[in-house]
């Protein structure tokens, strides 16, 4: 290249940068009215009123700059002023969401009551919301529940959040590790402090986390000799931004954990040119992954499908006998970080009559009502609309630590097509309203009805949850293979960058199969999406936002069919719009994996 091919070179670069730069201040000031109408999303105002509409097309706008940024770093050479300006914005970004209302979004609540227990030596696992709501002081002799009931009698701050905490019925679904930083956080909260500084201060706890991935970020592409400046796919992503520094989901402490897990394992392989490192710390690093992998299951139970990829890969680096360290290592930590949410029987504390779990309520609840306000948005069960409520009440949430949990693999769908295309085709239709008939559910009846007779003969479910049992054994499945296959692929040509794309597969594809794809779980493979091969990948970051659509779709079509058709709001959602979220996405990546195949044939 000459000397003025160079400097051609060097202000175009200079010119995407300053174009780049522009993009940024104008995305600060589109999060700045976001922070500004995340107030109208306030607990206590109307629903109807939540501007939801016009924050989704300015996140779309921040999206359309999102990509512009991606597309910049892609075509950039290396250069510290790029870097140094995505690394500022993505704390700007960050700083100006703190101080906004999450949106559509209050399982924040439940962390900060949750760090509040354990802050005085409750455990979470041990009492629902709804017992400490309706316990009295003067009624029970159990020492720890007077302890709670204490705290929401003498601070009118966490009575608020009590009150606001979704699904009382059910003890806590979050896991132990989780459970520490929310308790840090409560410790490092003033006793006084109101709802909203007790909101903010839990959110930049989980900031911290998410900040602390960006820096594992940058240095896995540098491990994997890519350019640093591909950070920017996480750093500036806006759905990271929405569920993160608005919203303020704890996935933040379990991602930072399963991206530090993958940096510590792709560190032990041999580098990009085949080069082995040798060091002694190289030793112990598959045991040190193996760990800080468990302590991120114990964040959140995902990052527990990446375990095959990591044993498949250390056994094939290790061998067979050094591999049963790391997978003791993993398998110990594991148990002992689950250990308060197993299930397990134990002695029922003495409480008032009164105080018991309200099971009744939560068979009641059904699709037509999962958006309101009161069902807590973001977690929705599964339609139990024809399905008689449970004979008694039960205080099984004093017995079983993990009733949150099981409650959440056994009925939980939001956001999801493949499950949902399985599921609508499994469900009997003399079971089903006629205003909730999927479009798409075209199995003969007679072999749904014989199928689930025999899932609930066989494995001995309930005929009523045979439908979504099946549908979860079969995307199980299919799961199994495709993890099982990645890590194959990944253990015969181990190196850093092969592992990483392996990792992002493994939890994209999970994610896809999931009934539930809440859009905050997609930054679960965000830190590894930079290693995808198709471009593809990146549009599920603004095609997952399409999710805040279901509120108000039924906030404003509770009972009136969507546009004159056969289905309400929440139904519309549920049969039609995740259709245009996911079908024209699958056919794109389709076509991208086709034409990749067809490109590596000719250079064959």
């Amino acid at each position: 290249m000459s000397q003025q091919e160079a400097s051609a070179s060097e202000q175009a670069a200079e010119n995407r940068i300053g174009y780049l730069a522009a993009v940024a201040a104008l995305s600060t000031c589109i999060y700045g009215i976001i922070a500004i109408l995340s107030w109208r999303f306030d607990y206590e105002l109307s629903v109807t009123q939540r501007p939801i509409v016009p924050v989704l097309l300015l996140f779309a706008a921040a999206f359309a700059g999102y990509l512009f940024a991606v597309r910049t770093a892609m075509q950039t050479a290396h250069s510290r002023k790029l870097l140094g300006l995505i690394l500022w914005f993505a704390v700007i970004f960050r700083a100006v969401l703190l101080f906004s209302v999450p949106i559509q979004e209050i399982d924040i609540y439940r962390y900060l009551w949750d760090g509040a227990t354990l802050a005085v030596g409750v455990s979470p696992f041990r009492y629902s919301p709804q017992q400490v709501l309706e316990a009295e002081a003067a009624s029970t002799n159990d020492e720890q529940l007077l302890r709670v009931v204490r705290l929401r009698d003498n601070n009118p701050a966490l009575r608020s959040i009590l009150s606001r905490v979704h699904f009382a019925e059910l003890p806590t679904v979050y896991p132990p590790a989780s459970q520490a930083v929310f308790a840090a956080a409560a410790l490092t909260t003033p006793d006084e402090a109101p709802v909203y500084a007790r909101l903010f201060i839990m959110k930049a706890w989980l900031l911290g986390f998410d900040l602390a991935t960006l820096l594992v970020v940058i240095q896995l592409l540098k491990l994997c000799q890519k350019p640093v400046e591909l950070c920017v796919i996480y750093a500036w992503c806006p759905l990271l931004l929405k569920e993160i520094a608005n919203s303020g989901h704890l996935d933040a402490v379990a991602v930072f954990l399963t991206t530090l897990a993958v940096y510590l394992a792709a560190s032990g392989l041999p580098s990009a040119d085949g080069r082995r490192r040798r060091s002694m710390t190289a030793r112990f690093l598959p045991t040190l992954a193996a760990i800080v992998l468990a302590l991120a299951v114990g964040a959140k139970l995902y990052p527990i499908v990446l375990a095959p990829l990591f044993f498949l890969v250390f056994a094939r680096q290790l061998g067979w006998r050094r591999v049963l360290l790391p997978s003791a290592a993993f398998a110990a930590i594991t148990v002992l970080v689950l250990w308060p949410m197993l299930p397990r029987a134990a002695p029922i504390p003495q409480t008032p009559k009164n105080v018991v779990l309200n099971t009744s309520a939560l068979e009641s609840q059904t699709r037509e009502n999962e958006g309101a306000h009161d069902a807590g948005p973001g977690s929705q069960l599964q339609s139990t609309q024809s399905l008689p409520p449970p004979a008694i009440q039960t205080p099984a949430a004093l017995v079983d630590p993990s009733l949150g949990m099981k409650t959440f693999l056994r009925r939980w769908e939001m956001n999801d097509l493949i499950f949902l295309v399985l599921v609508e085709n499994l469900k009997p239709m003399h079971k089903v309203a006629a205003d909730h008939v999927a479009w798409f559910s075209v199995a003969p009846e007679a072999w749904r009805v014989s199928l689930n007779k025999r899932v609930a003969e066989v494995f001995g479910v309930e005929m009523r949850e045979a439908p979504f049992f099946t549908a979860r054994a079969i995307t199980a499945a299919v799961f199994l293979v495709v993890a099982i296959a990645l890590a194959w692929r990944a253990a015969r040509t181990s190196n850093p960058t092969n592992l990483c794309e392996a990792g992002f597969l493994t939890l994209a594809w999970f994610w896809l199969l999931c009934p539930t794809q809440n859009p905050w779980y997609w930054t679960w493979a965000l830190p590894l999406l930079p290693f995808a091969r198709s471009r593809v990948w990146l549009a599920v970051s603004g095609l997952a936002l399409l999710y805040y659509l279901r509120f108000w779709l039924s906030y404003h079509w509770t009972e009136t069919p969507v546009w004159g058709g056969p289905y309400v709001g929440s139904v519309f959602f549920d049969f039609v719009v995740t259709w245009i979220e996911f079908a024209p996405w699958f056919v794109c990546l389709a076509l991208s994996f086709a034409f990749r195949k067809a490109v590596a044939r000719n250079e064959q």
